[in-house]
């Protein structure tokens, strides 16, 4: 028997560190709360920066970040512009000021060269009153597009 433990009582855990861990691979419901501009120091690529929080009963307010690319070579832009365009579909605007508070559906992995680290892959599916993704069954019966002017 422990004489000092028995003194101290009962021995605390170890505290928990606030070393970051990534989300295991899949699809999660964000929502997009900050958009901003960035350039990049060492390259001086221009890009935008989003900042989600998860939503759900799972990882909910677990924070991720993208960084898009709109400057910079071929292949950075071949996987940036297509989530910019697609964002700009999901949320409706090309404005990323409208982002902000916007609900979608995001497509993560872990990164190889860094396991602490998401890697977005896509997004997808607009989210409808924070649960469930637009679908055929719950989307809007009409479309401002499907109105003649």
């Amino acid at each position: 028997m422990d004489l000092q433990k028995l003194l101290n009582g009962v021995e605390a855990p170890a505290e928990k560190t606030n070393e970051k861990t990534a989300l295991p691979q899949g699809d999660y419901t964000v929502v997009i709360e900050k958009v901003e501009p960035k350039t990049n120091a060492t390259t001086g690529n221009k890009g935008v920066s989003l900042q989600m929080k998860v939503r759900g009963a799972k990882y909910n307010n677990y924070t991720l970040f993208d960084y898009m690319g709109l400057t910079g070579s071929e292949k950075q832009l071949s996987y940036s512009l297509p989530k910019l365009k697609k964002l700009g579909l999901l949320t409706g605007s090309e404005n990323t000021d409208s982002w902000n508070g916007k609900m979608v559906k995001i497509s993560v992995s872990v990164d190889k060269q860094d396991a602490t680290r998401n890697i977005i892959w896509g997004y997808g599916e607009p989210v409808v009153d924070g649960n469930e993704p637009i679908t055929a069954t719950n989307k809007p019966a009409f479309d401002s597009v499907d109105i003649p002017f």
